[in-house]
């Protein structure tokens, strides 16, 4: 029982810190208009998405951006059941769960204060750039995203969420 209360402190620690470090750079980069380069591959620059990933659902008016936020809400509803439901899981499964829910929350906060989300790193080689600008909290979800993949891939029946086994003969 110990045990799994110390895995789930630091599974909340674990959010908390990402939610925070998000939150923060956002904040810092907010103030400036300016583009500032990093390295040669990575430069920053802020944008307001008001959709999801990829400005996918961008031109949503108001009425659709309240049913796409209940949805992101319900969505990190589920994940939360489901890393509280599964503490004896296994760590990539639960550590999946916590990036996505860490980065979620976080961008829903900063959906919910300032009606986007705002993104800002840009990485590019040359004229070549990524197909997205994003931020710490959807780089948290896409490596948890990542890490949940691996889980799936490794029970023994694969992405499979559901199993159906053979019927037992008599």
């Amino acid at each position: 029982m110990q045990n799994i209360r110390l895995k789930g402190l630091y599974i909340f620690l674990l959010i908390i810190s990402i939610i925070a470090l998000d939150l923060y750079t956002k904040f810092v980069v907010s103030g400036d208009n300016n583009t500032i380069i990093l390295s040669s591959f990575i430069k920053l620059h802020t944008i307001n998405n008001y959709g999801i990933a990829f400005s996918l659902f961008d031109g949503l008016q108001d009425g659709g951006r309240l049913l796409l936020s209940i949805v992101i809400l319900i969505v990190l509803i589920f994940v939360a059941y489901e890393l509280y439901k599964n503490l004896r899981s296994s760590i990539n499964y639960l550590l999946g769960l916590s990036l996505v829910l860490g980065g979620g929350v976080a961008n829903f906060i900063d959906r919910f204060d300032n009606g986007s989300v705002t993104d800002f790193i840009i990485v590019h080689y040359e004229n070549i750039y990524f197909p997205a600008v994003f931020n710490i909290a959807d780089l948290s979800i896409s490596i948890g995203a990542i890490f949940i993949i691996f889980h799936l891939a490794g029970r023994p029946h694969g992405l499979s969420l559901i199993h159906i086994s053979e019927p037992t003969r008599l």
